[in-house]
């Protein structure tokens, strides 16, 4: 019996936790005397003008969010996002991702603008996640946007980690590690939606506020969302376990990490679910369309058919797997036999970076468009 269905309910369960409306309402709170933020009381008799940013994947989302609670009380400022769509009372300006552009540029230039624009007596509040790296920039005096975007393409292709990646944006940029927060002489604080493991606040977005002045706060993470799947899984299940929430490495290294892992439940247990957040990487070699979500589902293939009643959905949260519409994979024993019975080769498909149009010829791709958040990946295996 096929498990999709219970698999896209946990992975919602997961999603809805760190969605942009949820985690904003969790921590920014106002009444008549008071602005609180992550806990902390922030008097409005000492703020002369409250200004909101908002950048990354969820950038529209967070910012639509913080609106909803602060209203009119928001003097100015600018959110950036992926997506199309306005705000109430700040500018949305629509970026690229994951490539930098010539909006990215645009982008950037408009936040150091607003940065400059605010006095030492006023106050921002400025919304962090994945994503922004690339949505805003501003390279250093002698690298061309043409070049810059080579010099993109090429690491984005690489299969480095995150953290070594935006080390590089740093490097080349006027506007990453803390040098976009020293247009400012106001007053803020950065609510951050982490997208990189250990919730790093040098590597989310290469750090444009990160300059040691502005306290920075991690209201979302990829723990929140694996804490939520698990309680709504637990009753439905013998044993449910969050495995881990640092799954990294290759897609090759980490099919084999999972593959052992399944099998060891698999003959302790009649029914489970192993949870596991993380982000792998993978080396793009072809032409074709996927991401390391697709990529990762397709080398455990042929390795976790040990059961039949098994199903997996290894899903990015943000909706978007490379270069492809989907944001993950499923696989259980039906899509296994639908590969045998149209002869599907996997390894050709790999060797093409091709993952997409495999999954989707078997239609076992999941395709949920952009999440408007950004936790990085959650990985499913259901025993049920």
């Amino acid at each position: 019996m096929s498990n999709i269905k219970l698999l896209t309910q946990i992975y919602n369960q997961a999603l809805k936790a760190v969605k942009a409306d949820t985690i904003i309402q969790n921590n920014i709170t106002l009444n008549e005397k008071d602005l609180t933020i992550c806990n902390t009381a922030y008097p409005l008799k000492k703020i002369n003008k409250l200004y909101l940013f908002s950048v990354g994947k969820a950038g529209l989302g967070m910012a639509k969010a913080a609106e909803k609670i602060l209203g009119s009380l928001i003097q100015g400022g600018v959110a950036i996002s992926h997506q199309e769509g306005q705000c109430s009372f700040i500018e949305h300006h629509t970026s690229t991702h994951p490539l930098v552009s010539q909006k990215s540029i645009e982008g950037a230039n408009k936040l150091i603008e607003a940065m400059q624009t605010m006095g030492k007596d006023d106050f921002f509040i400025f919304c962090l996640s994945g994503g922004a790296s690339a949505m805003i920039e501003k390279p250093i005096e002698g690298i061309c946007l043409e070049n810059f975007q080579k010099i993109s393409s090429a690491l984005l292709g690489s299969g480095i980690d995150i953290q070594t990646l935006n080390s590089v944006r740093k490097a080349i940029s006027q506007i990453k590690g803390g040098k976009l927060a020293d247009h400012t002489k106001a007053k803020g604080v950065v609510l951050v939606l982490s997208d990189v493991i250990g919730d790093d606040l040098n590597t989310i977005g290469s750090a444009p506020m990160m300059n040691g002045k502005v306290p920075h706060h991690i209201i979302g993470n990829n723990t929140i969302g694996l804490n939520e799947a698990k309680k709504y899984i637990r009753s439905k299940v013998d044993k449910v376990k969050i495995v881990t929430n640092t799954l990294n490495g290759t897609s090759k290294g980490a099919a084999k990490y999972l593959a052992k892992k399944i099998e060891a439940y698999d003959k302790k247990y009649d029914s489970f679910c192993l949870l596991f957040g993380g982000e792998t990487t993978t080396e793009v070699k072809g032409t074709g369309k996927g991401g390391r979500n697709q990529e990762l589902a397709l080398r455990l293939l042929n390795k976790v058919l040990v059961s039949e009643k098994i199903s997996i959905l290894i899903a990015g949260s943000d909706g978007i797997d490379g270069n492809s519409p989907a944001t993950g994979a499923f696989l259980e024993t039906d899509i296994y036999k639908k590969m045998k019975k149209k002869g599907l080769d996997p390894k050709i498909y790999l060797k093409n970076s091709d993952s997409y149009t495999f999954f989707n010829a078997l239609d076992a791709d999941f395709s949920i468009g952009p999440t408007g958040t950004n936790v990085m990946d959650f990985i499913i295996i259901l025993k049920k």
